[in-house]
């Protein structure tokens, strides 16, 4: 009987063990494959962005009193802006919209969405997706660039990067270059 329980026992362990041991363990986040919010400009991107967002304060207040308008008016506004953080998640209820704020209220509250890293983006043209996936994107030819002659540079200067997957790499020769990526309306 003891015997009997001791191999029981041992399987069990072995069962339990093996999809660890197998790998079966979730890839690790690294900046290229965390989830992150574009609107316009997908790359370069600037891994600060993620704890600080880089809109001035008056922009941002623009588009706090278009939320505003919008969430105390019964019409529907011309630009439907919201609140995200990086994932995506919409965060506009969290923040409270007095009925007609002060142009120093929205500034106090552009303020803490910038030191926040969240975005005010307009509802219907932001995406969630991955740098890794933007620059596979690039080099399949679904992106534009700017300035558009650069296309066939960057495919020739970092072709070794992409097939390593080293996508600091190539994110870095953007940023050197000035060369902004961005969607193809089509692909909406």
């Amino acid at each position: 009987m003891k015997r009997e329980t001791r191999r029981i026992i041992v399987l069990l362990l072995l069962a339990f063990s093996i999809p660890v041991l197998s790998g079966c363990a979730r890839e690790k986040e690294t900046l290229y494959n965390r989830r992150i919010v574009v609107e316009l400009m997908a790359l370069p991107f600037y891994e600060s962005s993620l704890t600080y967002n880089a809109e001035t304060e008056q922009t941002l207040a623009t588009k706090l009193s278009s939320i505003s308008q919008w969430k105390n008016d019964e019409k529907p506004q011309e630009f439907d802006y919201i609140i995200v953080n990086h994932d995506g998640d919409d965060l506009t209820d969290d923040f409270p919209f007095e009925e007609d704020p002060s142009y120093q209220e929205l500034l106090a509250m552009a303020k803490e969405i910038k030191q926040k890293g969240y975005l005010v983006v307009n509802r219907d043209s932001y995406r969630i997706t991955t740098i890794e996936k933007e620059i596979k994107a690039l080099f399949r030819n679904e992106r534009y660039v700017y300035p558009a002659d650069k296309m066939k540079d960057i495919l020739e200067d970092n072709k070794v990067a992409f097939k390593n997957k080293d996508y600091e790499s190539i994110n870095l020769y953007l940023m050197k270059q000035g060369i902004i990526v961005s969607e193809k309306r089509e692909n909406r």
